[in-house]
């Protein structure tokens, strides 16, 4: 042996390369994809925690918070009657 593949070989092996490369390219733009929806996901995520925390930790309840909750519980209580 000459320590060299055939043409034929290499031809195989080059596309086998190829296709590889492709794939790893289309894969790594859709976790670029991924990555740059995050921000987005983790400002949301922030803004959720913010009015979670806003309704449970408070000292007492306030007529404005009392008839926001009230509100919250009809329209709720109507959503689980009507579907």
């Amino acid at each position: 042996m000459t320590g060299r593949i055939s043409d034929e070989r290499f031809t195989e092996l080059s596309a086998d390369y190829e296709a590889e490369q492709k794939e790893l390219k289309e894969k790594a733009a859709a976790l670029q994809s991924e990555l740059s929806k995050m921000p987005e996901a983790t400002a949301n995520a922030e803004k959720f925690m913010k009015v979670v925390r806003k309704y449970t930790r408070f000292e007492e309840l306030t007529p404005t918070q009392g008839k926001a909750q009230s509100r919250r519980n009809r329209r709720y209580r109507q959503e689980i009657f009507v579907s």
